[in-house]
């Protein structure tokens, strides 16, 4: 109990010279931007780790794609996302995506400098994928708003056409916007 609290004390010390964000809102056209990949594929392997400094938890996911529709990390990959439980510590950062092994998604994937990938835009970055039992028809577990909402940023903006949750359409919309958004990723 003592080394959990010291670890939170040391943590919130950390946090608290840390200036204070906002997650602003991406549209569809935003997320593509800013990721170096977008892949569809399957949470296969996680672990957790610390840092070099053991002051950060981070979860390892490996994900093996069933398709890229932007980029290429190979025929598997590891994300790296912040949070975790490692030596009975338990570490939770609002907004930060959390995968299960086995589950189907679709990932847009940010690269930084030193090759660690990691989720674009929070848990913007990633829908679930469901499969019909019944019908075997794929969807996705939420909308994404089609555009960029950078450009507008006002309240009006969330009410955006919402792109669709069937996978095959949605990915469809994906491409459309990998091609209307070509360049660098600029995140």
């Amino acid at each position: 109990m003592k080394r959990t609290v010291a670890v939170l004390v040391l943590w919130l010390g950390w946090a608290a010279g840390l200036p204070a964000t906002s997650l602003l809102p991406m549209g569809l056209d935003d997320l593509t931007a800013a990721s170096h990949a977008i892949v569809h594929g399957r949470i296969a392997a996680s672990r957790t780790e610390w840092n070099q400094d053991r002051s950060l938890i981070f979860t390892v996911y490996t994900v093996v794609p069933t398709g890229y529709l932007k980029g290429r990390l190979g025929p598997s990959f590891e994300l790296r996302e912040p949070g975790g439980e490692r030596d009975g510590l338990r570490m939770s950062i609002p907004s930060v995506p959390v995968f299960q092994v086995g589950q189907e998604v679709l990932v847009f994937v940010w690269t930084d400098c030193r090759g660690r990938h990691q989720v674009t835009g929070f848990e913007q970055g990633t829908l679930g994928v469901q499969t019909d039992p019944a019908t075997g028809q794929k969807t996705v577990d939420r909308y994404l708003r089609l555009g960029s909402l950078k450009a507008t940023a006002s309240p009006s903006s969330l009410a955006a056409p919402a792109s669709s949750r069937w996978l095959p359409q949605l990915l469809d919309q994906i491409r459309t916007s990998v091609v209307k958004t070509q360049g660098p990723a600029t995140q």
